[in-house]
């Protein structure tokens, strides 16, 4: 269940957190793109696109930006959906 918003640093960490996500769905996109990658699960990449989607991010995300760009985390699960594919999955027809 989702908590409530209920003071402004709760405010905070949502914008903080949404913002994130839009960083990261931008490079997912991004590195899709530059790897010339169409699929939207893990499964289906090879060893070497997996290796090459990895140096995309670290190269034109982390190492430029900071190790940080993406929030302060242990680990970041890619699904591989970018934010065309979000818009994608929410546009009706």
């Amino acid at each position: 269940m989702v908590e409530k918003i209920s003071n402004e640093n709760d405010l905070r960490d949502f914008l903080r957190e949404r913002e994130f996500s839009s960083r990261l769905r931008n490079a997912i996109s991004f590195c899709k793109e530059a790897q010339e990658i169409t699929v939207i699960h893990d499964r289906a990449l090879k060893a070497d696109q997996k290796l090459g989607f990895e140096r995309c991010l670290a190269e034109n995300y982390l190492l430029k930006y900071g190790k940080d760009y993406f929030g302060k985390r242990d680990l970041i699960y890619i699904d591989l959906y970018g934010t065309k594919d979000i818009k994608a999955m929410n546009t009706s027809v």
